[in-house]
């Protein structure tokens, strides 16, 4: 009896083992780990993703010629008005506060100066954020000053954020957005030499790009950081020499015959958007370029390749051993510097940056808001991901790159909706956060563990643990079952027994019946 018991206690102990501790540790280490995401969150941020997002710009109001003691009051209420005579989908508005010494920063803040003149007009200062509201005594007495100065600052002064925060935003196919690259706070800048011979040549670049082209860089840094290359490439000239096209020569007459993939894919960089200048002199066999529109004081011409660069085409080959020095690269540079802010989106036009100062921090409060936007269409195309595959992990890190990523977009909107800052420094860390913002929401939705994870699907894993778990449940329980019915051995082997004594006795009465009966 004791054998039997132990039997089916080692039977028991091996089912609950495989039970209670088998199937929990094979679920455990089996299961997709999916992070729990604040999808409702997020799906409201998707569906209001202005709500919360109320921009504040601060613009100090000052008049050199006559004292009005309530100017800057009667201004505010016309800007109201003309904010509130188009329907916006960005919260914005303008603070109009009266001018103090003391508190303003010419170099930073917004200042809007009424100047007594002969006509009506305005000016927008070229090396600073000042406008220039001109005013005649006509318009004192029919009190259209603060009209005035209203409606220079917010169509004007304010003209970008105009267009993109109030009424509609249709689809802009201009020449700006054909040529401009997509922003990013990380851009790298190729500049190449090539040349159709091999035939020694050098070139002062270093002191060409410290001369004229370190201080745009130095006056761009809050908006884009530029990292720098240089090369020389010989035996390449694009093959330019087979072009024969008139005058007037465009780019896209160009681009059948050059191809400029070769060139882009020379290097790899880490940065997502390069800009590239590539300064081309035929070889000597080639001659010159008959196309190319050149003088004496610039034998080049240049050409705008859509979202690439600029291609400088040189019109004669070069000599033996030259040199190219300043006085050649300057201009080439400086040419490529106005190119710069097309390729940008600061511009549409080549020289049609006028107030460089106040179109830059217009553009930082308009890459912010779509920086904004990009951040909470990559969230919910990440939510909506992980709920349309459910077999698609989500590890840890991602979650917290959300949480993350909430967190700097709640930091961005306590900084656009406080009115006391307005300054450079504020739409610097604004631009700053946005960027932080787009790029750590990125790195969620990208992970890597998320993509492998998903071509794993439910029925591999019955294929790969049906043939290890279905013959241990088959063992294991068909163990304890035989354990089970034992417990009518014994009872049968006592019956066979009993049996066999009567068996025996019967035969020991028959025999003593015979002997009786002798």
């Amino acid at each position: 009896m004791s054998n039997l018991w132990l039997r089916r206690a080692v039977a028991f102990w091996f089912v609950a083992v495989f039970i209670l501790a088998g199937l929990p540790a094979w679920y455990k280490l089996t299961t997709i780990y999916r992070a729990p995401l604040p999808s409702e969150y997020i799906r409201s941020i998707h569906q209001n993703m202005h709500s919360d997002v109320h921009i504040v710009i601060p613009v100090y109001v000052r008049s050199d010629t006559y004292r009005f003691p309530d100017v800057h009051d009667a201004i505010q209420v016309q800007v109201n008005e003309l904010l509130r005579s188009r329907p916006s989908h960005v919260q914005w508005s303008l603070q109009v506060l009266e001018y103090d010494e003391s508190v303003v920063d010419q170099d930073s803040d917004y200042v809007a100066t009424l100047v007594l003149d002969d006509f009506a007009g305005f000016t927008l200062a070229y090396d600073s954020k000042e406008t220039l509201v001109f005013f005649n005594n006509e318009a004192v007495m029919a009190n259209d000053v603060p009209f005035f100065a209203a409606q220079t600052l917010v169509e004007h002064t304010f003209g970008a954020e105009w267009e993109e925060f109030s009424g509609s935003r249709p689809e802009k196919n201009t020449g700006s957005s054909e040529m401009a690259i997509s922003y990013s706070p990380n851009v790298h800048l190729s500049i190449s030499l090539l040349t159709g011979d091999g035939r020694p040549i050098g070139w002062d670049i270093d002191t060409t790009l410290d001369n004229y082209f370190t201080p745009l860089r130095r006056f761009l840094s809050p908006l884009v950081n530029f990292t720098v290359d240089t090369s020389i490439v010989q035996f390449n000239d694009l093959n330019v020499g087979s072009i024969h096209s008139g005058e007037n020569t465009t780019w896209q007459d160009l681009a059948h015959t050059i191809d400029l993939s070769e060139l882009s894919s020379m290097n790899y960089y880490k940065e997502k958007s390069v800009l590239n200048l590539a300064i081309v002199f035929p070889s000597l066999e080639a001659g010159e370029l008959s196309f190319v529109n050149a003088t004496s004081q610039r034998p080049w011409q240049t050409f705008m390749v859509p979202r690439w660069g600029s291609l400088v085409l040189n019109k004669a080959p070069l000599p033996d051993n030259v040199r190219l020095t300043e006085e050649y690269l300057a201009p080439v540079i400086y040419n490529f510097a106005r190119e710069l802010f097309q390729f940008l989106g600061l511009a549409t036009q080549s020289a049609d940056l006028t107030t460089p100062y106040a179109t830059i921090d217009s553009f930082k409060r308009v890459t912010i808001i779509k920086n904004l936007e990009h951040g909470a269409e990559t969230l919910w195309s990440l939510t909506k991901l992980t709920e349309q595959f459910p077999q698609m992990s989500v590890p840890k890190q991602v979650l917290s790159d959300v949480e993350k990523a909430l967190d700097l977009r709640l930091q961005l909107i306590e900084l656009l909706n406080n009115p006391e800052k307005g300054g450079d420094r504020t739409w610097n860390q604004a631009l700053l956060l946005s960027n932080e913002f787009v790029r750590v929401c990125e790195r969620a939705f990208f992970h890597k563990e998320m993509v492998q994870q998903n071509f794993f699907p439910q029925e591999h894993k019955i294929a790969v643990y049906l043939p290890l778990l279905g013959p241990l449940t088959v063992i294991i329980l068909s163990g304890l079952l035989n354990a089970l019915r034992e417990k009518e051995g014994p009872h049968v082997a006592n019956n066979s027994l009993t049996e066999k004594e009567r068996l025996q006795d019967d035969d020991t009465t028959v025999d003593s019946s015979e002997r009786s009966a002798e």
